[in-house]
């Protein structure tokens, strides 16, 4: 039994291993970047000449309202003026029904996350930045 739990943890771990490497040769080249935002300042455009891939976007895990402790949620709340009214959901902590990453936005994109309910967080997101 314990020879299974060893196989199945190096088979696991190679597994992550071999995708890590596949993950790190799709990365695009450009400008590495972190951004710190809240529910107020989350509208971001995308300037000339360049393009945008998002990896990951990061939020406190919980928070309290009153008594009550909640799942923290954040949305894309719009892209080029267009308004989304419930969604679709970038960061959810306990589900994986939130959109793919990458998420790519071209040149002159406008677009804004909404963290819900939980306006007082922040959260934080990490993008490169290349050149078209």
């Amino acid at each position: 039994m314990k020879s299974k739990r060893i196989i199945l943890i190096i088979t696991l771990f190679l597994s992550i291993w071999a995708f890590s490497g596949y993950a790190q040769t799709t990365i695009s080249n450009g400008k590495s970047q972190l951004v710190e935002f809240n529910s107020t300042t989350s509208k971001f455009t995308v300037p000339a000449g360049k393009t945008w891939y998002i990896y990951n976007i990061f939020c406190e895990r919980k928070y309290v309202q009153g008594e009550e402790e909640k799942d923290s949620k954040i949305i894309l709340k719009g892209i080029n003026g267009i308004v989304f009214k419930n969604g679709p959901l970038v960061y959810y902590y306990n589900t994986g029904l939130v959109l793919n990453f990458p998420l790519v936005f071209t040149e002159k994109t406008t677009f804004e996350f909404e963290i819900m309910e939980n306006i007082g967080n922040k959260a934080v997101m990490t993008y490169i930045e290349v050149d078209n």
